[in-house]
């Protein structure tokens, strides 16, 4: 009995559920596909997919229900296999995506795979998928990272003597949707005493669960250091600075201190954030505010589930695990980002539905508000576009930067298909001054050009 839907792509390429038919071709792809990279029985590997496949239910698993095992069928010819692994947790394990015969010219044959993979763990109600991929395969292994995999970490030895495993994790969210209100978050520095005072109430709520003895008395003497002349790392005496991510309707949804360290190193602490959305909005924006102020950043903090995967997410590493560092019952993670480098990518938010478009194509124009920190970008940049609502990113080389006074004046200019596909000129102004306001549209807007990293 087979399982799952077929699904054509093409008029010759479809994906189809495994039957009983199938049962050499998966045990040559398998024993072929793993020998180079998992030590054991293949042919038995194989036998056990199909069998749990065809009888619908995962009897042998004690953390999963079912598999579900799928082939890539072009034309009256076998490309490739995908098994799905769903788990009670409501998870789903990739185990394994392969291309056999390999198909060395990259027709896009793992996407389609990989796009049946999302959609049924979706369907499943799967909340991330997730894999492992031997570290020396590198083909495979920079597939899933293209395709929107975050590497959780390393584990030597696992599968076979001499070779490392990567975990790798891409989170599931719902079908890219119209923009909201709710994510418009913007990262900016905190120069006023109203703002101030919303960021302090905040980090004093989460203090006493992360840090022993902290205090609104050792608040305020960072504040103090905050307010000394200057207005970056870069000036001199300074030695604290405070970030703030607030809505548009002006709630601080998330807050942390930067203060400089020997060395040229910056350390964010403490932070809170009331949910993960600002939590990553602050976390990914930080590293381009402090870009070129220092070596390197680095936060301590007691991370929950949510804001681990948002870090893993991000450019930051998980750099060491401090238990008792700040209060005995705490083990604070101490995370880093490099601030500097040969070839530096700045990192930039986007809601999910426009980082579709960047990556599919229909979209090549950025358009952003003149901050500072926009108007440093230059021609030839690397600029790593992260989603704001799951673990898709992309990075894209800057072919041009151009500046406008106002959005009007620019979308008499640019090719508003390349903007926002399928609007005309009124819908499209009208959609972005939704998202940047007249008090953000004044200072003025620029339009990143962008590229394929490879491309000029």
């Amino acid at each position: 009995m087979s399982k799952g839907p077929s699904t054509q792509i093409t008029p010759q390429l479809c994906v189809m559920p495994a039957t009983a038919a199938d049962r050499g071709y998966l045990i040559e792809a398998f024993t072929r596909a793993l020998a180079p990279y998992y030590e054991g029985n293949h042919l038995v590997h194989a036998e056990r997919v199909l069998q749990t496949h065809l009888s619908g239910a995962d009897n042998r698993g004690l953390l999963s229900t079912r598999q579900l095992l799928l082939v890539l069928w072009e034309g009256a010819e076998r490309r490739g296999i995908l098994n799905l692994v769903f788990k009670r947790q409501s998870t789903c394990k990739i185990s394994p995506l392969i291309l056999f015969p390999p198909d060395r010219n990259r027709r896009g044959l793992g996407t389609i795979l990989m796009r049946a993979a999302e959609e049924e763990a979706r369907d499943a109600g799967a909340r991330n998928l997730y894999c492992t991929v031997a570290k020396s395969n590198h083909s495979t292994l920079t597939f899933f990272l293209e395709v929107g995999f975050v590497k959780c970490g390393n584990a030597p030895e696992q599968y076979k003597t001499g070779e490392t495993e990567i975990l790798l994790r891409k989170q599931l969210s719902p079908l890219p949707a119209a923009l909201q209100a709710e994510d418009m978050i913007s990262v900016a520095q905190v120069q006023d005493d109203s703002s101030w005072s919303e960021v302090r109430k905040l980090l004093s709520s989460s203090l006493p669960r992360l840090i022993e003895g902290a205090s609104d008395s050792w608040l305020e003497s960072m504040h103090r250091n905050a307010q000394r002349s200057g207005t970056s790392p870069k000036d001199e005496g300074r030695r604290a600075w405070i970030y703030a991510a607030q809505d548009r309707s002006g709630c601080c949804r998330a807050g942390a201190i930067v203060t400089y360290k020997k060395g040229g190193a910056l350390k964010v602490m403490p932070i809170a954030a009331r949910d993960i959305a600002a939590f990553k909005a602050l976390i990914v924006d930080l590293p381009t505010l402090l870009f070129g102020c220092g070596r390197k950043a680095y936060l301590h903090h007691a991370p929950s589930a949510a804001e681990v995967a948002a870090l893993q997410e991000s450019c930051w590493k998980l750099e060491g695990l401090l238990p008792g560092a700040y209060r005995e019952d705490v083990v604070t993670q101490q995370w880093g980002c490099p601030l500097d480098g040969n070839e530096p990518i700045r990192s930039l938010r986007i809601h999910n539905r426009y980082l579709s478009m960047i990556k599919t194509g229909q979209k090549r124009l950025e358009i952003r508000v003149a901050y500072d920190h926009i108007k440093k970008i230059r021609s030839g940049d690397l600029i790593r576009l992260v989603s704001n609502s799951d673990s898709d990113q992309a990075v894209r080389r800057v072919r041009e930067v151009r500046r406008y006074a106002g959005l009007a004046q620019m979308l008499q200019h640019e090719d508003i298909e390349q903007v926002l596909p399928g609007l005309k000129p009124q819908e499209a102004l009208q959609r972005l001054r939704e998202i940047y306001p007249p008090e953000k549209e004044r200072r003025g807007v620029v339009v990143l050009d962008l590229a394929e990293p490879n491309t000029s």
